[in-house]
Order: structure tokens, then C-alpha cells, then sequence
């Protein structure tokens, strides 16, 4: 990876060549029935959800990008995120540099610029059967801590505390196992009509 940078954005990145990289790098997860929002996005519209204060990392191998992550601000009250948190999103490797260290250099520096920023917790989601992904954030000390009915899946959130996490791994796990039963029992997902309300609830 020695010719691989890694860093916050340049001028010379378009935000276009942001949604390339993303419809590119998702293309497997796409064959695999894993459809994503995020890919979707045009330029512009990656641009404006980053906003004035978020922050869009890429990989860049020569002059061609190869990876992209973002990192927003936002606020929050959930049991696991009161107060500000970091949300990370938008992440993507292309196919052909995966395996090189590419993601976990992009992670590794947006960890660093949330710490340096004063933030605390981490938050990132993925659709449910996503596992590699899921793998990949368990092993980096990502933790799960609700489950959300979207459109037409459902996303695992997981949260990482970068300095000391201050719940028990039982009340976490306890957590999450509730908000998966209850998303489970208050929506199912119809093949054609995606989420649906069961009973009314």
C-alpha cells in the first residue's frame, strides 16, 4: 500500500468522482440483492449531506481515488449517542484494492479526526446481510446497538466508544436484542411493498 494515500478530500476530487467510486464499489453487494442508498446519490447530493462541517476522506493510488469515507456531526439522543457523536458513512473500496488495508487506513483516520474533534462515539450502519461489513466493524471494536426498519431492510447501527465505553457488554447486548425484537415484531418486509406494519402496531 506503500502508493496508496490517504487523506481528507482535495480540491481536485470532485464530488461526481465521490459517486463513482461509491456505484463502483458496491456493485457486488448490488449483484448480491444489498442495495444501499448512498450509491445512489449524485454529486451534489453527496456534497450537500456532508454539509459545511462533515468531512470526506479518500484513498488515492497515484492520481486515481480508490476509496471514499465520510464523517459527520451530528446530535443525538439515543441511549448510546446523547450529546454529539460521529456518523460514519459512505464508505467504499473499489473491488480491486480490497485486501490492501485501504478500508481500515480510511477508518483509522477518521477515528483519529472525531478524537480530535472532541467526539466520543461512533456510530455506523449497514443492512443486516451485509456480513462482511458487519465482520469487519465487530472486529474493530464496533459494538451492536439497535436495529432500524429502512425502506425495504433492515440496518444493524453499531457505535464505538473511543475512549472508555461506559456500558457493560451485557446491558449493550440486552439492548440491541430488544430493538431487534421490536423492530422485528412491528415490521416485516414484503418483497414487493418493502416495509410494512404488522398488526397496526
Amino acid at each position: 500500500m506503500s502508493d496508496i494515500q490517504i487523506m481528507e478530500k482535495p480540491d481536485w476530487v470532485s464530488w461526481d468522482d465521490i459517486h463513482e467510486v461509491l456505484w463502483k464499489a458496491h456493485a457486488q453487494n448490488r449483484e448480491k440483492g444489498i442495495v444501499m442508498s448512498y450509491p445512489s446519490l449524485s454529486g451534489s447530493e453527496i456534497q450537500k449531506m456532508i454539509g459545511a462541517d462533515g468531512k470526506m476522506f479518500v484513498a488515492i493510488d497515484k492520481e486515481k481515488m480508490i476509496g471514499t469515507l465520510a464523517l459527520i456531526k451530528k446530535t443525538g439522543n439515543k441511549w448510546y449517542n446523547k450529546g454529539d457523536y460521529g456518523y460514519l458513512c459512505l464508505g467504499a473500496v473499489l473491488q480491486e484494492y480490497g485486501g490492501k488495508g485501504v478500508y481500515r487506513s480510511l477508518y483509522q483516520l477518521a477515528e483519529k479526526s472525531a478524537m480530535d474533534a472532541g467526539l466520543v462515539v461512533l456510530i455506523r450502519q449497514t443492512n443486516e446481510h451485509n456480513a462482511r461489513m458487519l465482520k469487519i466493524t465487530k472486529t474493530e471494536g464496533y459494538r451492536y446497538v439497535e436495529m432500524k426498519a429502512c425502506k425495504d431492510h433492515y440496518n444493524i447501527v453499531r457505535a464505538k466508544w473511543l475512549k472508555v465505553c461506559p456500558y457493560d457488554t451485557w446491558y449493550i447486548n440486552a439492548r440491541f436484542q430488544l430493538s431487534k425484537l421490536m423492530m422485528k415484531t412491528r415490521y416485516r418486509m414484503d418483497p414487493v411493498k418493502g416495509k410494512v406494519k404488522r398488526f397496526g402496531l
